[in-house]
């Protein structure tokens, strides 16, 4: 008679569940926080409030951690470098007067320099995730609550969304932060600057592709940056004034031209005549954000909406990057997601207070706040573009 066998006892342990993670924002630090989260295994949903992806933005030097962190992700080879080897540099004046410029360095921060479009790092990110992950456009979130194993969010189109974990990752003015850790005059820290940012849609006379041209003069500056593969100029321009969140609901085009009419020659009056007819203005308050903790319960901030370093620090973008890849490994080495963002949080604060900081030094170098700290600058220009100056350039660019 067979004798009946029994069965060997398995081995195999239940799958964890995926865990599921809810972004908030489709810019630099979510999709990156979407592509880390993915590869470590979480299901990561993204909600953005814009109806489409958003491209432009100013250039971005590119270095450091940021940088770092796309070469262990492999994204460095997607990224072009708009730095033209033949590129030149000039100062501009009020009188229109062109003088020899500074190059930016080949290295800062500890790994090479890459000069780029914002758009370049956004483009970058979108192509390694939109077939991965889930992104619905025209929606964000309009309360969250959460307990001890979920937040769930309800969303502006009606909807409601449970998640291990929700990510604000909706810049400066998150909505994320103001649902969850108050409005954000409590954490918004203002300088007296304003600052905006567009593709230049016109010729520029006397202008090579590849030139950098800084108009400056105390209390104001333009950056122009062409490019030799046919990407149009972008500009940002900076200036000072007294009440920087009422200038900010002016229109950009009048407000631009009452701060920087008054610059002789060609080449800003060309680029003043460009911006009345440009489509899309970058037009805001340069801020910072300073809040002494990123997250709550289930909720963690991450990139503008947590630590703002405005683009003086020259690091912004490249920390988005960064803070998503520490993120999601913390988030594999610790049992709780509590846990995880303690000593994520612990591992990027000394960084983000480094940067900050920093951008309060830089920010003479973008520009001259009075009279003096420009004649300095031109000083310094002038000894950065010799020979024996080249290390000095370095040094600042850090």
């Amino acid at each position: 008679m067979p004798t009946r066998e029994t069965p060997q006892q398995s081995t195999h342990q239940p799958t964890r569940p995926r865990r599921r993670a809810l972004i908030v924002g489709s810019g630099i630090s979510g999709l990156a926080a979407a592509l880390t989260l993915h590869r470590a295994g979480w299901e990561p949903v993204i909600v953005e409030r814009a109806p489409a992806r958003r491209t432009g933005g100013y250039f971005v030097r590119f270095s450091g951690p940021g940088y770092s962190a796309a070469q262990r992700l492999g994204l460095l080879d997607a990224l072009p470098s708009r730095l033209a080897p033949e590129g030149r540099g000039f100062e501009i004046d009020t009188s229109g007067k062109l003088t020899r410029g500074i190059s930016f360095p080949a290295e800062s921060g500890g790994t090479p320099l890459r000069i780029l479009l914002r758009s370049d790092l956004e483009r970058a990110l979108y192509e390694e995730v939109f077939e991965l992950v889930e992104i619905r456009y025209g929606v964000g979130p309009a309360a969250i609550t959460q307990n001890r194993h979920e937040a769930t969010v309800t969303l502006t189109d009606g909807s409601v969304e449970t998640a291990d974990l929700v990510i604000g990752a909706d810049g400066i003015h998150s909505t994320v932060r103001s649902l969850v850790f108050g409005p954000e005059d409590l954490y918004r820290k203002d300088f007296d600057h304003v600052v905006a940012a567009c593709i230049i849609d016109g010729e520029l006379p006397g202008v090579r592709d590849g030139d950098t041209l800084i108009a400056s003069a105390p209390g104001r500056s333009a950056w122009i940056n062409t490019y030799t593969d046919g990407h149009p100029p972008v500009a940002f321009l900076l200036y000072r004034t007294p009440w920087p969140a009422a200038e900010c609901r002016r229109k950009p085009a009048e407000a631009l031209r009452e701060a920087f009419g008054n610059f002789g020659g060609e080449i800003v009056p060309a680029m003043l005549d460009a911006l009345d007819h440009s489509e899309s203005v970058i037009f805001d308050q340069v801020s910072q954000i300073q809040i002494n903790r990123w997250s709550q319960g289930r909720v963690v901030l991450l990139g503008d909406s947590a630590w703002c370093m405005t683009l003086y620090s020259g690091q912004g973008s490249g920390m988005g990057i960064a803070g998503a890849e520490v993120l999601a490994r913390t988030l594999g080495e610790h049992d709780t997601v509590s846990a995880a963002l303690g000593a994520w949080e612990k591992e990027l604060r000394p960084l983000t207070a480094k940067y900050q900081k920093g951008a309060h030094r830089m920010q003479h170098f973008f520009m001259p706040v009075n009279r003096f700290g420009y004649t300095a600058r031109r000083g310094l220009i002038r000894a950065m573009s010799t020979p024996v100056g080249g290390k000095l350039a370095k040094a600042i660019m850090r």
